[in-house]
């Protein structure tokens, strides 16, 4: 067995725990444990139903405000239509009257 391979099985034996290891697992876990008990904590009951209530408001608010701003965007829409509709009645009649002075010029 050479150097190397004298190294290897030295360092996977088994070897007791240093004194004190089983309580330092045990602390660290309880910290774990505390931290997220408090997420949890933070979560949880009346908590998560403010945090729902807080989304479905604003979840409600947003929609309202598409909902309103859909409303502005047709009437401005429905505004230009009319203002459209109007122009285009005062042009035809304003050509109708060009094409009769027109035959009438071309007529005599």
């Amino acid at each position: 067995m050479n150097d190397f391979e004298k190294q290897i099985r030295d360092a996977l034996a088994r070897k007791e725990p240093s004194p004190g290891f089983e309580a330092r697992v045990l602390a660290a876990t309880r910290r774990v444990e505390a931290r997220s008990s408090w997420w949890n904590g933070l979560f949880s009951g009346r908590a998560r139903w403010a945090s729902a209530v807080v989304a479905a408001v604003v979840v409600i608010a947003a929609v309202g405000w598409r909902h309103e701003r859909d409303v502005e965007e047709r009437a401005a829409g429905e505004a230009a239509k009319a203002r459209l509709e109007q122009a285009l009645k005062i042009t035809s009649v304003k050509l109708a009257k060009i094409q009769e002075k027109v035959e009438a010029h071309e007529s005599n």
